[in-house]
């Protein structure tokens, strides 16, 4: 989003376990912004994604000390 174009820069999903849900984005052709698509920060798992139309969600769940495939550290 362009810096100061009015409105949300992103929106924030809570989750118990954003596995199924990053599971399923990937399967609808949703595209991550980063590399790993999972991260670590702050004791949380968060993910960006995008969808066609270029708004942004993140996704942030509690699990970070699971080391799931496609994570970091």
């Amino acid at each position: 989003m362009p810096a100061g174009r009015p409105g949300l820069s992103y929106l924030t999903f809570h989750f118990d376990d954003m596995g199924p849900v990053v599971e399923a984005l990937r399967a609808a052709g949703a595209r991550p912004l980063s590399d790993p698509v999972v991260v670590r920060a702050r004791g949380r798992r968060i993910s960006f994604w995008t969808d066609p139309e270029g708004n942004v969600v993140e996704l942030v769940d509690v699990r970070a000390d699971d080391p799931g495939s496609g994570h970091s550290n």
